[in-house]
């Protein structure tokens, strides 16, 4: 019992880190930057957008990103973990972890996120049933 706690606290102690080295230190941190709108309702619903054709578009149905944006910001986040990961156990991420380890300290305890939880819990399922891996070959059909 021991163990499993300190190693959920490793584990949330690193998707912390992560989280801010390599999503907020990215172009997806910039986006919180900027002008907010006004907001009466706390929900936006009093907020609206008014583009260069003169649509009004309400705020919850705006798109912050375009897929071009999208596209390079996954791929900037995606190459920060890789280089966070690819050099986890190097002198100099060490250092910068630690020199960087207060920013994170009041962060929400981390959790396990439902959505990703239930796709490991069906693709842990299939094996055991089937006793091979999901998406191969054997006995697979098409449809």
């Amino acid at each position: 019992m021991a163990t499993e706690m300190k190693a959920a606290r490793g584990a949330a102690g690193m998707a912390r880190m992560m989280g801010l080295l390599c999503v907020a230190d990215s172009k997806l941190g910039e986006f919180g930057e900027g002008q907010r709108p006004v907001t009466r309702t706390g929900d936006y619903s009093d907020v609206a957008v008014v583009d260069a054709d003169g649509r009004i578009i309400p705020w919850q149905r705006v798109a912050r990103l375009d897929g071009t944006e999208m596209e390079r910001t996954m791929r900037e986040i995606v190459d920060r973990l890789y280089t966070f990961l690819r050099n986890m156990d190097d002198a100099e991420l060490t250092m910068l972890r630690a020199h960087r380890q207060d920013e994170t300290s009041q962060w929400h305890r981390p959790r396990e996120e439902p959505g990703l939880k239930k796709q490991l819990e069906v693709i842990a399922s299939g094996i055991v049933e089937t006793g091979r891996k999901p998406g191969t070959a054997e006995g697979a059909t098409k449809g």
